[in-house]
């Protein structure tokens, strides 16, 4: 009973199990109502059709860089005033957020929709009307405002609001998005579930921060410190999306539909290591930033993020190679059995990206970017790895998963490396 007192008492400096379990409860809700979104419209639209779809999703993971770079650039920023108790320094960075960013994302909006209908759809070999370009700009306007308060819950560490915004999105997209397709919209009904998904949620986030933080009361800030920040912040992100979107892609780009079809379904299974372990990498960050704005110790959070993630990428994994045809009879049915003998071998990829991912989020909370050049570099290593081995499916992963290892070890020596002959220091340009 005292371990069960003492877990469930919240500890500022050692919260990183109760908060993580807030989140991944959140998350897991979430991502079962997006892979019951996903299932769903495999199973109605059939491998061909669900290979497109998968393909525009993958598109829309590198879209949502900017989202992330949003989200992680506020929440590091808010954690630090927070530290500091500089409450008006938040709320200021609040107001110019969204006044900046709700221009930057009607800029962007427009922009992207030539690139929608002149470049992307022709290159994956998509015949889609203007309709859906029209959906796809109105999510890129989005994609720039609802990580604005998400940055902010984040940052302050009030994981239970900001997990109940995570849930409201996954719920919009499933019920929208399944409605739409059912009257006859196909994937343009999909993807207007998609955005009602961002717009619904940015409404509600509001109602938590309005108390806090919509009054006139405000402190200047240096902004320059921000975007500066931000750069990194967007290569690193850019970096990690690319890896578990440029595969779909290029595949798409290699292979027929039906064999597309049957990558991007087992991508998605592969994926729900990455996004069952997602909440402790989020809940890490801000903890991290904070204490090292405070220049207290922080390792002992990493070594412990990095157990839980370990942990649960190697449930999932254990569950796919003892039980592959169960699982993919139940998600995706009879017509995808081909891929039972990929899933194991695609969780194991993505538990090496997922540990990965942690180590690159712990880098920028301390403010490091040099690991950024591992990044890059193993971008590079997996577009070459794919347009040099592309037999077959299973050489693809196969390739991916060697990849993925080399990119974790190296990432893991560098963190040890940095963790025990580098210095403190708060400039974000070492």
């Amino acid at each position: 009973m005292d371990i069960i007192k003492k877990f469930l008492k919240y500890d500022k400096n050692d919260s990183l199990i109760r908060d993580g379990i807030i989140l991944f409860t959140a998350t897991m809700i979430a991502n079962a109502s997006g892979y019951i979104y996903h299932l769903g419209m495999g199973r109605i639209l059939g491998p061909a059709d669900y290979g497109a779809l998968g393909a525009i999703l993958s598109l829309l993971y590198i879209l949502l860089v900017p989202f992330n770079v949003i989200q992680t650039t506020l929440s590091k920023f808010v954690a630090k005033f927070k530290a500091n108790d500089q409450e008006n320094k938040i709320r200021y960075l609040f107001y110019y957020s969204l006044k900046k960013l709700s221009l930057y994302g009607i800029i962007l909006a427009i922009i992207s929709g030539f690139f929608w209908y002149n470049t992307i759809f022709p290159f994956l070999n998509l015949k889609y009307g203007i309709s859906l370009v029209i959906v796809m700009s109105i999510l890129v306007f989005f994609i720039f405002l609802l990580p604005i308060n998400r940055g902010i819950l984040q940052g302050l560490q009030t994981f239970k609001p900001l997990g109940i915004n995570i849930v409201i999105e996954a719920i919009t997209k499933l019920f929208f998005g399944f409605l739409l397709v059912m009257l006859g919209f196909g994937i343009v009904g999909a993807f207007i579930g998609i955005v009602l998904s961002y717009i619904i949620p940015f409404i509600i986030s509001l109602w938590p921060l309005k108390k806090r933080y919509l009054s006139k009361k405000v402190e200047d800030i240096e902004i320059k410190s921000i975007y500066k920040y931000s750069f990194p912040v967007l290569i690193t992100m850019l970096s990690l999306t690319a890896f578990y979107s440029l595969d779909v892609i290029l595949v798409k780009h290699y292979f027929n539909d039906i064999s597309s079809g049957f990558y991007a379904a087992a991508a998605l299974l592969g994926r729900i290591v990455f996004f069952a372990s997602l909440s402790i990498s989020m809940v890490m960050f801000p903890k991290v930033a904070e204490m090292d704005a405070m220049k207290k110790p922080n390792v002992h959070i990493l070594n412990k993020a990095l157990s839980i993630v370990a942990l649960i990428s190697a449930a999932i994994s254990v569950g796919y190679f003892v039980l592959p045809k169960l699982i993919v009879m139940i998600l995706f049915g009879s017509e995808y059995l081909e891929i039972t003998s990929y899933i194991a071998t695609f969780a194991l990829l993505m538990s090496f990206f997922s540990l990965s991912y942690l180590l690159a989020l712990y880098n920028l909370s301390v403010n490091r970017i040099s690991f950024i050049f591992i990044l890059l570099f193993f971008n590079i290593i997996e577009i070459v790895s794919i347009v040099l081995f592309h037999d077959s499916l299973k050489q693809v992963i196969n390739s991916l998963t060697v990849v993925m290892m080399l990119m974790f070890i190296l990432m893991m020596f560098y963190t040890l490396y940095r963790n025990r002959y580098g210095t403190i220091n708060n400039n974000p340009s070492i």
